[in-house]
C-alpha cells in the first residue's frame, strides 16, 4: 500500500537553528506519547501551534506529515551544534497507544526510503536518536518490546518486507550467547561498568566474559591503526600473530571477517549491530562504546 504523505509545514523558525542542514544523515526517533489519539496529525498540530522543540516528520499507522523541509535545523537530536541536529533529518514515529505500532513502523521505513532516493542518503547513515545523544529512544525498536526491532526497521528500509519473518534466523547470533549473557547480571555493583564510553580494560573483561572467552582485559597480537591507538587504559597488546579470541568472537557476533584484528571495518559493523552512527571510526569517549558498555550492564549484548 501507497504511503500517504502530507505536507504542513511549519511558517516560524523559532525552534530550530540558523544555517542550512546538509542533510547527511536520517535520525529516527519515537514519539513517547502512548496517549490515545496521539497521532501524526496530532503532533504536526503541535509543531504548528510552536512546541519546544522542532522535527522534520511524523509517522503513523496512516500518514507521514512533514512539518519543515530538509534543509531546516531542527531540534530534535540533543546534540545541541552537533550532526544530529546540523546534519540529520529527524523522523518520529508515533506510540499511540490506539494506533497499529507495526504498520506505523512500516510506514517509517517507506517514508525513510523515500528521503533516502530524494537526499542520496545511504542506509549507513540511518541512525537512532540514540547515536546522537545516548538517549534511550527510539525505545520500542530499540528493545524489541512490540515485536519488531532495529534490524527489522533496516530490512524494512533496505525494501525486505519479509523482514520481521526472518528475524528469527538474524537474530540467532545473540540466542548462541544466552549462557554468556547471564554474566554481567551476576556482577556486584562494584565490578558494574561506568557508561563512559571509555573502552578500556573494565570493558575488555566485561567482553570477554560476555562473549565467553579467557578474561584477563588484554586486547592481544593487534595492529597498531585508529582504532586500537583509541583504546585506554593498556587494555591492547600490540603485535603481529593471529589476533585475539575476544576479538575474533566480536567479530563472528556483529558480522565482521573473523580474522582477531580489530579496525575499522569490525567497527563499523558494531555500530551497525548496536544502531549507533556508523562511520568505522572510534572516537575517544565514543557514542558505540557507550551503548556496548549499557548491554554489557544489563546483560543484553
Amino acid at each position: 500500500m501507497t504511503l500517504v504523505i502530507k505536507q504542513q509545514l511549519v511558517s516560524s523558525r523559532a525552534k530550530t537553528y540558523a544555517g542550512v542542514n546538509s542533510a547527511k544523515y536520517i535520525t529516527i526517533h519515537e514519539t513517547a506519547n502512548t496517549s490515545a489519539g496521539a497521532n501524526a496529525q496530532v503532533h504536526a498540530n503541535l509543531q504548528t501551534r510552536g512546541f519546544s522543540a522542532s522535527w522534520h516528520w511524523q509517522v503513523d499507522d496512516k500518514q507521514a506529515i512533514q512539518s519543515f523541509p530538509h534543509n531546516v535545523r531542527c531540534w530534535h537530536a540533543g546534540d545541541g551544534r552537533g550532526a544530529g541536529n546540523f546534519e540529520s533529518i529527524g523522523i518520529e514515529i508515533c506510540v499511540n497507544k490506539d494506533g497499529d505500532f507495526a504498520k506505523a513502523v512500516e510506514n517509517a521505513a517507506k517514508l525513510t526510503r523515500k528521503i533516502m532516493q530524494d537526499e542520496g542518503i545511504s542506509i549507513m547513515n540511518v541512525v537512532q536518536h540514540n547515536a546522537w545523544s545516548g538517549k534511550n529512544c527510539p525505545t520500542n525498536l530499540r528493545n524489541g518490546s512490540k515485536g519488531v526491532n532495529w534490524a527489522d526497521f533496516l530490512a524494512l528500509v533496505k525494501g525486505e518486507e519479509s523482514a520481521k519473518k526472518e528475524a528469527p534466523v538474524k537474530e540467532s547470533p545473540k540466542k548462541a550467547v544466552t549462557q554468556s549473557e547471564a554474566s554481567p547480571k551476576k556482577k556486584s555493583p562494584k565490578t558494574a561498568l561506568s557508561v563512559d564510553g571509555k573502552w578500556g580494560k573494565d570493558t575488555t573483561r566485561a567482553l570477554q566474559k560476555a562473549l565467553g572467552t579467557p578474561v584477563d582485559g588484554i586486547i592481544s597480537r593487534q595492529p597498531r591503526n585508529s582504532v586500537t591507538t583509541a583504546l585506554y587504559g593498556g587494555t591492547v597488546s600490540f603485535g603481529s600473530g593471529n589476533g585475539s579470541p575476544m576479538v575474533r568472537a566480536l567479530q563472528r557476533k556483529v558480522g565482521a571477517k573473523a580474522d582477531g584484528k580489530l579496525g575499522t571495518e569490525t567497527v563499523r559493523k558494531l555500530q551497525t549491530y548496536l544502531g549507533t552512527v556508523r562511520d568505522g571510526k572510534l572516537s575517544r569517549p565514543s557514542l558505540v562504546v557507550k551503548e556496548m558498555q549499557r548491554k554489557l550492564n544489563n546483560g543484553s549484548f
